[in-house]
C-alpha cells in the first residue's frame, strides 16, 4: 500500500482543512515528518487509520477524542484518505457534523463513511452507510484489523525497545496484544476449568453414591444386591396371604349382601300394609270428589249462554250512550259552521289591499338599488384619491432615483478613467522595483525570512536585524502596490459602473410608468362623476339607504299582515264546515249501531231460556257457583284415577310380599356385618403389608439400578479427568520446559519474527549481531521460551541483550520492528505493504550507528517502499531532503508544508 494524499478538518490539531500530498516527495521515498513535540506530526498517521477503520493507530481513540478541541460547533471533522494498492487506487473517507433537531432544537450528531475505487478516471462507490461496513471493506482489502495494520504500518521504537529488553511473561503480555494470541492462553484456561469441573461431577458422583448406600442401610454394592434378593422373597409371600384373605372378605361380603336383601323384603310388607290402612281412610273424600266433579260438568253446560247475555246487555248500554253523546256533537259543530261563514266577507276585503301593496315595494326594491350605487360611488372615489396620493409620491421618488443615479454614474466613470491611467503604468513600476532589488539583493532575501527557519546565505536559524530596502525601492514598491490594487479593483468597478447604468434606465422605466398610472386614474375618475350625476337624478328626495329598507320593511309587513289574517278568515270557515259534516256522519252512524246492539241483547236472552230448560236448574240456582275451571276438573279426575289405582297396586303388592316370605324368618343383620367388617380389615392389613414390601423392594431395585450406573459413569469420569487433568497440567506450564501453550505458540511466531529481524540486524550491525531466542529451562517458578540473547560473531558466543549499547540497542529494536512488520503481513494473508512509519527513536544514535541505520533504510527504499520517519533530531533534517513540516497557524491549528530540497 503506498498513501497519495491524506486531507483533514477539525480533526485532532488540524483546525482548518488540510491536504498532505505524498506524491510531491517522490516515488519510493525516504522523507521526515518533522516538527515541534505535540504539533500534530503523529496525527497524519491517525488521519490515515481513521479513514480506513474510524479509530486512530492502535484502536484506542475515536471520534470524541480525535475532534480538535478548538473546532467551531458547526464546523465538519472529516478526514480523506487515497492510497494505492497492487495497481488499484483506493479512498476511504469519514465524516462527522452536528446540528439542530428541528421544533426542539436539541443538537443531533451526522456521521458519513464511505470508500471508492477509481475506476477510467472516475471515483466508483463501493460502499456507504454504516461505520462497521466500511470498516470491513477496509479489512477485506488490506487483509488486516487495525491493531495489525497499526503494527505493520506505524513503529513505535519505544514500543519494541521494551520487547527487546523484557521478561519471558512480559513479552507474552506484549505479544498476546500484537498478535490476537489469547485465544491460545484461554485453550489453557478452559482445559484447566474442564478439568476441575470433571473433578467437581467425579465428588459429586461419589457423594450420591454414599447417599444411596446410606439410605438402603448398606455398605456396599453386593450387600445392596442381597437385600433385594430378600425382599423380593417376602413380597411373593405376602401376595399369597392377600389373595386369601381378599377370598374370605368376599365370601362375608357376598352373605351380607343375602341377610340384607331379605330384610328390605320384611320391610316392605309392613310398608304396604301401612299404605293400605291409610287409603281406607280416604274413601269417603273421594266419594265427595266424584259428586262435585257431575255438578260441575252440568254448570259448564250453561254458563256460556249466561256470559253472552250479560255482555249483550253491557254492549246495548254502551252504544245508548255513544248515540246521544254524537247527536250532542252534530248541533255544536253546525252552530259553530254557521258563524265561521259570516266571516269571509272581512277576508276579502284583506285581499283588495294586496295589489297596491306590490306595487308600493317593487318601487321602492328600485330606489334601493340606485342609493347602494351611490354608495359603491362614495367608496370609489375615496379610493381614486387614495391611490392618486401613492402615484404622486412614487413619481417623485422615481425622479429622485434618476437623479442620483446620473450623478453616481458620473463619479463612476472618473474612478474608471483613473484606474486605467494608473494600470498603464503597472510595466513600468515593475521593471523599476525588479532594478532597484538586483542593486539591494540583501534587503529583497530579508523579505523571505521565516524565524526559526534557517537563512538561505548563513544557515541561521534567528535573524534578530535583517536587510532593510532602500527609501527609492519602498517608494517604488508602494507605487507597485497601489497600480496592483487599482488592477485587482478594476474589474469590480466596472461591474458596479454597469450596476449604476442598470439603476439609471430602471428609474426612468419607473417614472415613465407613474405618469401613464396618474394619467389613466385622472380619466377613470372623469368616468365616475358622471356616473354620481345619474344615479342622483335617479333617486330625487329619498336618498338615504335607511330610510328606503325602513319603508320597504312597513310594506312588507302590512302585505304579510293582510295575507296571514285572510288565510286565517278562510282556514276557520273551511275547518267549520268539514267538522259539521263529520258530526253528521258519526251521529248517523252510532243510531245504527244503537239499533243492532238491542237486536243482539233480544236473542242472547232467548238462548239462555233454551239452555236453563235443557239442563234441568231452575231459573233462580246460583249456577255460577257450581262451575269449575278447567285446571280443577282435571286435577279431580287424575286424584280419583290415582286413588283407585293406588288402592289396585297396594292389594297386589301385599299378595306378591305374603307368597315370596312364606316360611321365612327375619334376618340378624348385625352379626352379619361384624363378620364382614372383620374379613375386610383383614384383607387391608395383607394389601397394607404387600404395599409396603413393594415400595421398599422397589426402592431398593431402583437403589440397586442407579448404584449401577453411577459405578459404570465414575468409571469412566475418573479416566476423563485423569487425561483432562494431565493435559492441563502440562499446556498451564506444569512441564519440563516450564513453558505454557499460548508462550510456546508465541515462541514460534517470534522464531518467525526473529528469522526476518535478523536479515535486518545483520546488515545493520556489519554482520556483527543476530538475536536468538533462549531454549532450555529456567530455574525456580519462572515461567521461559521468550528471553533473548545476542550472537555476537568477533566472539562466536552469546550474551545478554543488556549488553549492547544504546545505539546497538535501537538498531535491534529497529530491526525488531521490520521483522515483525514483515511477518503480520505475512500472517495477514499476504497483503504487500509498501510503507512504513517509524515513529520516534534516533535521538539517542551516535554518528556512526545513524549512518548505518540511515544505509539500512535507503536499502529497504531500494526494494521499492516508501519509508516516513516521525522525529525532531536536527541531524535527520540535515540528512533527509523530503520534508513534511508540521507548523502552527495564528488561529492554533497546526499545518503541512512539504519541502523535497
Amino acid at each position: 500500500m503506498k498513501p497519495i494524499s491524506v486531507t483533514m478538518q477539525a480533526f485532532g490539531s488540524y483546525l482548518k482543512q488540510t491536504t498532505v500530498d505524498f506524491r510531491a516527495l517522490g516515488d519510493n521515498p525516504i522523507f521526515l515528518i518533522t516538527g515541534a513535540t505535540g504539533g500534530g506530526k503523529t496525527t497524519i498517521l491517525d488521519a490515515m487509520c481513521f479513514a480506513l477503520y474510524c479509530k486512530a493507530t492502535g484502536g484506542r481513540r475515536s471520534w470524541g477524542s480525535m475532534r480538535c478541541a478548538a473546532a467551531p460547533k458547526g464546523a465538519e471533522t472529516m478526514v480523506d484518505f487515497i492510497f494505492q494498492l497492487a495497481g488499484t487506487t483506493y479512498r476511504f473517507t469519514r465524516s462527522q457534523s452536528q446540528y439542530a433537531a428541528r421544533g426542539t432544537g436539541a443538537l443531533k450528531t451526522k456521521e458519513t463513511h464511505a470508500c471508492y475505487r477509481m475506476e477510467g478516471g472516475e471515483w466508483e462507490l463501493l460502499l456507504s452507510g454504516a461505520e462497521s461496513r466500511v470498516r470491513e471493506k477496509a479489512e477485506e482489502i488490506l487483509g488486516l484489523t487495525c491493531e495489525q495494520f497499526s503494527q505493520v504500518i506505524v513503529l513505535p521504537q519505544g514500543d519494541f525497545l521494551k520487547l527487546l529488553l523484557s521478561s519471558s511473561r512480559d513479552k507474552a503480555q506484549m505479544f498476546q496484544t500484537l498478535f490476537a494470541t489469547g485465544r491460545w492462553e484461554r485453550a489453557a484456561r478452559n482445559l484447566k476449568e474442564m478439568a476441575a469441573v470433571l473433578g467437581k461431577q467425579a465428588g459429586e458422583l461419589e457423594a450420591a453414591k454414599r447417599s444411596i448406600l446410606e439410605r438402603e442401610g448398606v455398605e456396599n454394592l453386593p450387600l445392596l444386591e442381597e437385600k433385594e434378593a430378600a425382599l423380593r422373597e417376602q413380597l411373593v409371600q405376602a401376595k399369597a396371604a392377600q389373595e386369601a384373605a381378599e377370598k374370605a372378605f368376599q365370601n362375608e361380603n357376598a352373605a351380607l349382601r343375602a341377610a340384607e336383601a331379605l330384610s328390605e323384603r320384611f320391610a316392605a310388607l309392613e310398608q304396604q300394609q301401612a299404605q293400605r290402612k291409610t287409603l281406607e281412610q280416604k274413601q269417603e273424600e273421594m266419594e265427595a270428589n266424584r259428586r262435585r266433579l257431575a255438578e260441575a260438568r252440568r254448570a259448564a253446560g250453561v254458563y256460556p249462554y249466561f256470559t253472552a247475555h250479560q255482555a249483550a246487555q253491557k254492549e246495548l248500554l254502551t252504544k245508548r250512550q255513544a248515540h246521544a253523546a254524537a247527536q250532542q256533537k252534530r248541533t255544536e259543530a253546525e252552530a259553530r259552521c254557521k258563524a265561521a261563514q259570516a266571516q269571509l266577507p272581512l277576508a276579502e276585503r284583506y285581499r283588495s289591499q294586496l295589489p297596491e301593496l306590490a306595487k308600493e315595494e317593487e318601487r321602492l326594491r328600485n330606489l334601493r338599488e340606485h342609493a347602494l350605487k351611490w354608495q359603491a360611488l362614495q367608496k370609489q372615489r375615496t379610493e381614486h384619491a387614495k391611490r392618486m396620493a401613492l402615484l404622486e409620491k412614487q413619481r417623485a421618488e422615481a425622479q429622485a432615483r434618476l437623479e442620483t443615479a446620473d450623478r453616481q454614474l458620473a463619479d463612476g466613470n472618473a474612478y474608471i478613467e483613473n484606474a486605467q491611467k494608473q494600470i498603464s503604468l503597472l510595466p513600468r513600476l515593475l521593471e523599476q522595483v525588479q532594478q532597484l532589488m538586483d542593486q539591494d539583493a540583501a534587503a529583497a532575501l530579508a523579505v523571505y525570512l521565516e524565524e526559526g527557519e534557517p537563512c538561505p546565505v548563513c544557515g541561521a536559524v534567528h535573524h534578530p536585524h535583517p536587510a532593510q530596502p532602500s527609501k527609492r525601492l519602498q517608494e517604488a514598491q508602494d507605487a507597485l502596490k497601489r497600480a496592483r490594487k487599482a488592477a485587482d479593483m478594476l474589474e469590480s468597478a466596472q461591474k458596479r459602473l454597469q450596476q449604476r447604468r442598470e439603476q439609471r434606465e430602471q428609474a426612468r422605466e419607473d417614472l415613465s410608468q407613474s405618469n401613464e398610472r396618474i394619467a389613466s386614474l385622472r380619466s377613470e375618475q372623469q368616468a365616475q362623476a358622471s356616473a354620481e350625476r345619474e344615479v342622483l337624478d335617479k333617486l330625487g328626495e329619498l336618498r338615504e339607504l335607511p330610510a328606503i329598507d325602513q319603508r320597504l320593511t312597513e310594506v312588507r309587513l302590512q302585505e304579510k299582515k293582510n295575507t296571514d289574517a285572510a288565510g286565517k278568515i278562510e282556514g276557520r270557515a273551511n275547518a267549520a264546515q268539514r267538522a259539521a259534516a263529520t258530526a253528521k256522519a258519526v251521529c248517523d252512524s252510532a243510531a245504527q249501531a244503537h239499533r243492532e246492539a238491542q237486536a243482539a241483547e233480544n236473542a242472547a236472552a232467548r238462548r239462555l231460556q233454551q239452555a236453563l230448560e235443557e239442563s234441568g236448574f231452575e231459573q233462580q240456582v246460583d249456577y255460577a257457583s257450581l262451575l269449575l275451571s278447567p285446571e280443577r276438573m282435571e286435577s279431580l279426575e287424575h286424584t280419583i284415577q290415582a286413588y283407585a289405582a293406588a288402592v289396585a297396586s297396594a292389594d297386589q303388592q301385599i299378595s306378591r310380599l305374603q307368597r315370596e316370605l312364606s316360611g321365612k324368618e327375619q334376618p340378624d343383620l348385625n352379626a352379619q356385618r361384624k363378620r364382614q367388617a372383620q374379613a375386610q380389615e383383614a384383607a387391608a392389613q395383607a394389601a397394607q403389608a404387600v404395599g409396603k414390601l413393594e415400595q421398599t423392594a422397589l426402592a431398593a431395585k431402583e437403589s440397586l439400578g442407579r448404584l449401577r450406573k453411577l459405578e459404570e459413569k465414575g468409571k469412566k469420569l475418573e479416566e476423563e479427568y485423569g487425561r483432562t487433568n494431565r493435559l492441563a497440567a502440562l499446556l498451564s506450564g506444569k512441564n519440563a520446559c516450564k513453558v505454557p501453550l499460548h508462550q510456546f505458540v508465541l515462541g514460534v511466531m517470534l522464531d518467525d519474527i526473529l528469522s526476518s529481524a535478523n536479515q535486518f540486524f545483520a546488515t545493520l550491525s556489519s554482520g556483527r549481531y543476530s538475536l536468538s531466542r533462549v531454549v532450555g529451562t529456567t530455574s525456580g517458578n519462572a515461567l521461559g521460551g521468550l528471553d533473548l540473547e545476542v550472537i555476537d560473531a568477533y566472539t562466536g558466543g552469546a550474551r545478554a541483550v543488556e549488553t549492547l549499547s544504546g545505539g546497538e540497542l535501537f538498531l535491534a529494536s529497529l530491526s525488531l520492528a521490520f521483522g515483525l512488520s514483515d511477518v503480520v503481513q505475512s500472517y495477514s494473508g499476504g497483503v504487500h505493504l509498501d510503507s512504513l512509519f517509524i515513529d520516534e527513536g534516533f535521538g539517542s544514535l551516535d554518528q556512526e550507528t545513524l549512518d548505518t541505520a540511515m544505509k539500512a533504510l535507503a536499502q529497504l527504499q531500494h526494494m521499492g517502499r516508501t519509508i516516513g520517519i516521525i522525529s525532531h533530531v536536527s541531524e535527520l533534517k540535515n540528512r533527509i531532503a523530503a520534508q513534511i513540516i508540521v507548523g502552527k497557524d495564528r488561529d492554533g491549528g497546526s499545518t503541512v508544508r512539504i519541502r523535497t530540497a
